[in-house]
């Protein structure tokens, strides 16, 4: 008996089980490392590539700033962040990790790294190539989509004049 296209599940539900088996593998990964791992990608942007302003955290992460300050929030409290003056803009600060939280990234990151590398290499380098084009095809199309409803969803002016 042949399934239905629509009993199949969405590429958005393979999505969804993907990122679950992702984070099983950084909670492995981490597991001797005093990090949480759904703040691993905020160490690491921070710690890589910061510091950061808020806004320009939740853009980069492409989460929403109310989330991104909630995390921060929470490596500020562990004493892994911290705030400084935005030298650019003195009404904003930046964001980013102190000497302990720049440690326990240093800790944190090869051990994630062993494991993302073993995946690549069970799949090789041309198809993680394909793979990542994908993504980015698939992020695109979510993003025209939402873009789309978003159109059909603005108020129409009907003020004459």
């Amino acid at each position: 008996m042949a399934i239905s296209r629509s009993s199949q599940p969405t590429i958005l539900f393979e999505v969804f089980w993907t990122q679950q088996k992702r984070k099983r593998l950084i909670e492995n990964a981490l597991a001797q490392v005093d990090l949480p791992p759904e703040d691993y990608p905020v160490y690491v942007l921070i710690g890589a590539e910061g510091p950061w302003t808020p806004t320009g955290l939740a853009e980069r992460l492409e989460m929403p700033l109310s989330t991104v300050i909630f995390r921060v929030k929470r490596l500020e409290a562990r004493g892994d962040a911290e705030r400084i003056p935005n030298p650019e803009d003195g009404r904003s600060f930046l964001i980013r990790l102190t000497r302990k939280g720049q440690r326990l990234l240093e800790s944190a990151r090869p051990a994630f790294r062993e494991y993302a590398e073993a995946v690549e290499a069970r799949l090789g380098p041309e198809r993680i190539d394909e793979l990542r084009a994908a993504m980015i095809e698939l992020r695109q199309a979510i993003d025209a989509e939402l873009e789309a409803r978003a159109e059909e969803t603005e108020p129409v002016d009907t003020t004459v004049g």
